[in-house]
């Protein structure tokens, strides 16, 4: 199952996730964080999921499973002080992972 580079470079520009601090305020208020307490199921770790992904970087099922669990309630939208639409990049992601398993 691999994204096309491309799209998911497109991603990273759309949404600037490299503009991504690293703050950690977004997994404090991810439900799916809080509830697994690992990296790849809150937000700060999708968004380097993603970015990994449109570096052609293997990443392994759990670390799509984390993708995939996004419950997208935008919690993490509200915190961020980057102002990065954290959801709506995930969302666009679990999308293209979709379209791309489908085909």
């Amino acid at each position: 199952m691999i994204l096309i580079n491309d799209q998911v470079k497109l991603l990273v520009e759309k949404y600037s996730l490299t503009r991504c601090a690293r703050c950690n305020f977004c997994e404090s208020v991810c439900p799916t964080y809080a509830a697994t307490r690992r990296r790849v199921h809150g937000p700060r770790g999708r968004i380097w999921l993603i970015i990994y992904l449109s570096q052609g970087i293997d990443v392994n099922s759990d670390e799509y499973d984390g993708l995939l669990s996004c419950l997208n309630c935008r919690a993490c939208n509200q915190v961020c002080p980057a102002g990065i639409e954290i959801a709506e990049a995930i969302h666009d992601a679990k999308a293209l992972l979709i379209r791309s398993a489908l085909k």
